[in-house]
This record gives structure tokens, sequence and C-alpha cells, in this order.
């Protein structure tokens, strides 16, 4: 256990990558989190997310319905945003340059075993 280490490599993000929008449910809680704050100054988190979620739960569909439609738009500039870096090669569907992080993680595992060996 004391040789023991979080695995080594795997994916690097692209920084530059077009992040992905927000859910209806978050944008509802982006509007509504500083009124309840205000209305409940001493409140913790947990009991913010929770009376956030209560208030999704009951609205009916027809007050979600602009929350829903941004979101269609949102999605869309999103998939536009890919479908530019992809065109650019800048992002190839996965978090990152993983066959560049691969080769680090196998050159430094190699380098590892030439030091074990001396």
């Amino acid at each position: 256990m004391k040789d023991y280490g979080p695995a080594k490599g795997g994916k690097k993000k692209d920084p530059n990558a077009p992040k992905r929008p927000p859910s209806g449910f978050f944008l509802f809680c982006s509007g509504f989190h500083p009124k309840i704050k205000s209305t409940n100054p001493g409140i913790s988190i947990g009991d913010v997310a929770k009376k956030l979620g209560e208030m999704w739960n009951n609205l009916n569909d027809s007050k979600k319905q602009p929350y829903i439609t941004k979101v269609a738009k949102l999605k869309e500039k999103y998939e536009k945003d890919v479908a530019d870096c992809k065109s650019k090669g800048k992002f190839d569907g996965t978090k990152g340059s993983a066959k560049i992080a691969w080769k680090k993680v196998e050159e430094e595992d190699e380098e590892e075993e030439e030091e074990e060996d001396k």
C-alpha cells in the first residue's frame, strides 16, 4: 500500500474544445439560486439544492418550456462548434490527445523499468 499511486496517463482534455451546454435544470438553478439564498441567508448548499429540485419537479411543462428551448439552442451551437473544431482537426471527439498521452506513459514506464534494472 505504501507504493500505491494513482493510475498514470489517462486522457488529457483539450482546453480549447467547446464545453457542453448545461441542462434545463441547471439553467433553472442559475436563475433561482440567488433568490433562495437571499430569502434564506443561513441555508446550506445541500438544502438549496433540495429546494431547487423540489421547485423544478413541481413546475408544469409549460413553465419548463423556456428552459428547454434555450437548451435546444445551446445544444445546436455546441454541435456547430464541435463540427468546426473537427473540421479544423483540433477536436477528435475524445477528451484530448489520447495517443500523445499514451506514448508519454509508455516512455515513462520504460524509463522506470530501466531505473529498476540498474
